[in-house]
């Protein structure tokens, strides 16, 4: 009987919950729901286990042949454990435990930030996996991931490549982020940030766009039209991307910038924006460094997650 292992990728608007076969890490079948949005620190496992369940009748199994889960999680984590996460209710919490609770005692529980493990998977998924590359995930926040010599980077605090909460701008009078700062790089490419712009551009300037029933892909599938709003919008969002990636390439030299996440998925159209902010900013030969779409789109935390609980069988 074939054996399994989950990969969750926990997201402030969506869960992303995949099977993959073992020994391979084999996506057998992938699926998404809603963030609960009250008691996230319960209701949120409730929900993946819930799903767990409902794709193993689908597929025909039982908890009894699947190994293990892993859980991304959007927050630095220390030993399975977070301490304050800005988009999802989890602060102060044994994300590792709470989980455990509610799972056979035989399955392995593995947790890790998410942009970190959409990094990992990403690279695991390569054919020639990159010895040093830099991972942003742009979606209601923005995460990274840091691949140095080949191996993930986390830090002494599990912080180690938060690009969102890096200080790109002064900040919003009156505002702060979901970190507890102000002037995050976060504040401006999450979601809420893109919202927040394309409101405030066009106070000044009338838009196609309805206000009042906003997503990114409607603002960016605008800003392609040439609505102005919202192309100023999105090319404010890709410059302060360029601009952080200049900065990280001056401490890194990375052989490659990977885009991941949600709003990634607008493709060519913001990357061609953000490779012109970093080669306008960028120093020495790093102006040379690559800049490309993460091959696995918004799944690469799900097979991430499950990678690393599969190491850890």
């Amino acid at each position: 009987m074939n054996q399994y292992v989950f990969g969750v990728d926990v997201g402030g608007t969506n869960i992303k919950l995949g099977i993959f076969e073992l020994p391979n890490v084999k996506l057998v079948k992938l699926t998404d729901f809603p963030t609960p949005n009250e008691h996230q620190d319960t209701a949120i496992f409730d929900a993946i286990v819930l799903n767990m369940q409902k794709v193993c009748e689908e597929l025909g199994t039982t908890f009894d042949h699947v190994k293990g889960v892993g859980l991304a999680i959007p927050c630095p984590v220390i030993g399975g454990c977070v301490d304050i996460c800005a988009n999802v209710g989890l602060n102060d919490l044994n994300i590792e435990e709470s989980m455990k609770l509610r799972l056979p005692k035989h399955m392995k529980v593995a947790v890790g930030n998410d942009a970190s493990l959409a990094a990992f998977g990403e690279n695991k998924e390569l054919k020639t996996p990159y010895e040093n590359a830099v991972f942003y995930t742009l979606g209601t926040g923005v995460g990274g991931g840091l691949i140095i010599n080949g191996k993930l980077i986390e830090g002494k605090n599990g912080a180690a490549s938060e690009f969102g909460h890096m200080k790109v701008f002064d900040g919003f009078e009156g505002e702060v982020c979901g970190c507890g700062k102000n002037g995050c790089l976060e504040q401006i490419a999450g979601t809420k940030g893109i919202f927040r712009l394309m409101k405030q551009y066009s106070i000044l300037e009338k838009t196609v766009v309805d206000l009042n029933d906003l997503t990114v892909k409607r603002i960016f599938d605008a800003a392609k039209m040439g609505d102005g709003p919202a192309l100023k919008t999105v090319n404010r969002v890709a410059n302060v991307i360029g601009e952080s990636a200049a900065n990280i390439a001056m401490i890194v030299d990375p052989e490659v910038f990977i885009i991941g996440g949600g709003i990634a998925a607008s493709g060519k159209f913001l990357l061609d924006k953000i490779i012109e902010s970093y080669q306008k900013n960028a120093r020495y030969k790093t102006i040379y460094t690559p800049i490309v779409l993460a091959s696995l789109g918004n799944k690469a935390g799900a097979f991430g997650a499950a990678h690393l609980v599969k190491d850890r069988l």
